[in-house]
């Protein structure tokens, strides 16, 4: 006799089995269970440097930022690609609760005079690394203790407006402070990044994780 989940089971078309499992596999789902596993095996605090795919990079963030929320962290982040509004779009599009993510946005400001909100604040330029990482530090100050987490995406866009030397010193600087207060640190870098550059960044890392390539979205 078939059990109730048999019974479930067949009362879906084969159409509509395979429709849920595209709709599980367009939201990253075994990227983002691979994500998750990676994160949990690192310890309590730790500087992580994620290389990605650029094809492949807001799904990455999207399913970071997932892991972290799951476990009810609050976090920074630091959004060079996209406005602080379109990268909070993104991922609550891919059902992430952002009531608890503060954003420091390091481009919008050079485009005009964006909205403020308590949440979100604007850097000058992406060349003003001193102010980002002040920002940083006054949304570090308000939150609340216990564990926390912070990205930023990407180094690869900080390097187009920064020398490498500077992107290397603020990668240092601003890991090591964190961690020191509690944070779980996640930088991304593009894979194309050129090698010498990034073997020097992952000097600063406890850590380098790269995804499985054969994961697609």
């Amino acid at each position: 006799m078939p059990g109730p989940y048999q019974a479930d089971f067949k009362k879906k078309s084969q159409a509509e089995t395979i429709d849920e499992l595209m709709d599980y596999l367009i939201k990253g789902g075994g990227l983002g269970l691979e994500i998750e596993k990676r994160l949990e095996e690192l310890p309590s605090k730790y500087v992580a440097l994620f290389v990605i795919e650029q094809e492949r990079q807001d799904l990455i963030v999207s399913n970071i930022v997932k892991a972290f929320v799951k476990k009810k962290m609050p976090g920074i982040f630091v959004t060079l690609n996209k406005s602080g509004f379109e990268l909070v779009e993104m991922l609550e599009k891919n059902g992430i609760d952002c009531s608890s993510l503060f954003v420091v946005d390091a481009i919008s400001k050079g485009a005009g005079k964006p909205k403020k909100t308590a949440k979100i604040s604007y850097a000058e330029s992406p060349r003003d690394l001193t102010e980002l990482q002040a920002q940083v530090g006054d949304f570090a100050d308000i939150m609340p203790p216990g564990e926390r987490f912070f990205v930023l995406d990407s180094l690869s866009t900080m390097l187009v407006y920064n020398a490498e030397k500077t992107v290397e010193r603020f990668v240092h600087l601003l890991g090591e402070k964190l961690r020191a207060s509690g944070f779980k640190v996640i930088f991304t870098i593009i894979k194309e990044t050129r090698p010498e550059t990034m073997d020097v960044l992952a000097q600063f890392a406890d850590t380098v994780i790269k995804t499985s390539p054969q994961i697609k979205p």
